[in-house]
């Protein structure tokens, strides 16, 4: 009997797109797998990468407060079966995802060389400039839409709160200005308040789309925060 030569499709990058009915092979070998493990699940294992990506950017584009697993599967081209073999629950799975951007996030801006560079309000302005970018600026309304998640049920999320909310660009800021001669704990602080008005003008742009207004208020908070984190850069024009 020949394999079945139907593939599962999906719209988003990173789908999983593999001929039903034929063996997951590695290598030009037919994989055998342990008995003791499940070979549904294992079937899977070499591509989970390509999986988690794919639900990544279904979360990106349909957000968790409705989210359920099953449109989700349709979605990335693979059976709800596949997607609880490889990541548990729902929750199980907001949560890896949301931890995977957040550590692409990190990652990036640590090892950017234009951002380490620069004086703190060389770093406010370039984090901005790409915080508004689409690309980025969905992943902050991920991050609001489980912020309001989080303030509902604070124990289910406080994975959230304990790392992701200080860890999504607080460190970086942080850095830059302990760098800049800052005092740890005073860097702290001024880090807090910092984010907490680049995470508020976020919020407003996401809701308003206003740009003009947004980046007018943006410069007013660079220019009041100058004298503490440092010695002014250009205004530029946006």
């Amino acid at each position: 009997m020949g394999h079945d030569s139907r593939t599962v499709r999906a719209p988003y990058p990173g789908q999983v797109a593999t001929p039903a009915g034929i063996p997951w092979r590695y290598g030009g070998l037919v994989t055998t797998q342990p008995k003791d493990r499940d070979g549904r699940a294992t079937r899977w294992e070499h591509r989970r990468p390509t999986l988690l990506a794919a639900a990544t950017e279904y979360v990106l584009d349909n957000g968790v407060a409705n989210l359920t697993l099953r449109p989700l599967a349709a979605g990335i081209g693979v059976t709800i079966a596949t997607v609880v073999r490889q990541f548990g629950s729902k929750e199980q799975l907001i949560e890896e995802v949301t931890r995977g951007i957040n550590r692409e996030i990190v990652e990036n801006l640590h090892d950017d060389p234009e951002l380490a560079a620069g004086p703190p309000v060389q770093t406010l302005r370039l984090l901005w400039r790409r915080w508004l970018t689409p690309a980025e600026a969905r992943k902050f309304a991920l991050m609001f839409e489980l912020y309001g998640l989080a303030l509902r049920d604070p124990e289910k999320y406080r994975w959230f709160t304990d790392s992701v909310v200080r860890d999504w660009g607080l460190a970086l800021i942080e850095d830059a200005l302990i760098d800049s001669g800052i005092e740890s704990g005073q860097a702290e602080i001024v880090g807090t308040l910092t984010l907490a008005l680049l995470r508020g003008l976020q919020l407003d742009h996401a809701a308003t789309h206003d740009t003009a207004r947004i980046d007018a208020a943006f410069e007013m908070a660079v220019a009041l925060l100058a004298p503490t984190v440092g010695p002014p850069e250009p205004t530029p024009t946006y």
